[in-house]
């Protein structure tokens, strides 16, 4: 492959910089009609969400009082509203863990091991402090840093739009 001009990477650096700066604007003129959709709506947005939780807090005070109404039927619905009662979600606790695994090891030999983990991994931290002779012994290699062609704009934003309209592309591609 022939290796480019560097007046060929001026013209092409050129065309996507402003291909990307149309793309910005665009994208600054979406965020300022958004904004001013949010500013509109964040009045009445604030009011509704505080009027719903005031209505969900008195509903659960309701609930809480009227236990009895719950004793045979758990929960009921009434308007797509759920509301009662319900198990909570068991937590397991182990106050001494060593004890606890001796007690599995003694109580159930051939099945322990279902109820232990035992996990062993190689601390790479570690291994910085071994040799290359000695990394290759155990069976480690080093992987060298090379270099890959990139091409980024500075502008943060712009690139993730960018960045989600390739993997976008690419999606519909496939």
């Amino acid at each position: 492959m022939a290796t480019a001009k560097l007046t060929e990477l001026e013209t092409a650096a050129k065309e996507f910089s402003a291909a990307s700066k149309i793309l910005r604007n665009i994208k600054e003129e979406l965020d300022t009609e958004i904004d001013a959709v949010k500013a509109k709506y964040s009045t009445a947005f604030a009011e509704a969400s505080k009027n719903a939780g005031e209505a969900y807090q008195m509903l659960l005070t309701l609930v809480k009082g009227s236990e009895e109404l719950f004793l045979d039927k758990k929960s009921m619905s009434i308007n797509n509203v759920k509301f009662g009662y319900r198990k909570k979600t068991g937590k397991i606790e182990i106050d001494n863990e060593e004890f606890t695994i001796n007690k599995l090891q003694e109580l159930f030999p051939e099945n322990a091991d279902m109820y232990l983990s035992k996990k062993i991994s190689v601390s790479k931290k570690a291994l910085d402090s071994l040799t290359a002779a000695e990394l290759k012994k155990i069976g480690v290699n080093i992987i060298q840093d090379s270099s890959e062609a990139f091409v980024k704009l500075t502008d943060d934003e712009v690139q993730k739009l960018i960045d989600a309209l390739v993997k976008e592309s690419a999606k519909m591609a496939k």
